[in-house]
């Protein structure tokens, strides 16, 4: 896949996480707390890549995606 910013060849890789409530993206001052819902997530804007978790067990997130080298951007789908 080519990078659309630059156009150089992009890499494929995942983003991942560790012992986190989940993978989101979310606006600028978001938080999600420990009861936070998928549904209560989305209605502040947010968008959910996996989780969320209620546990404090090891949870572990990753989301595929693909990094361009040359101008430091990172593609993922949802």
């Amino acid at each position: 896949m080519n990078c659309p910013v630059c156009g150089k060849e992009m890499e494929r890789g995942i983003l991942y996480t560790e012992l986190g409530r989940g993978l989101f993206f979310l606006p600028p001052g978001g938080k999600v707390g420990f009861w936070d819902t998928k549904r209560s997530v989305e209605q502040r804007g947010g968008i959910i890549l996996d989780g969320p978790y209620h546990t404090n067990w090891v949870n572990r997130s990753s989301v595929h995606g693909y990094i361009c080298r040359g101008c430091k951007k990172i593609l993922i789908e949802y």
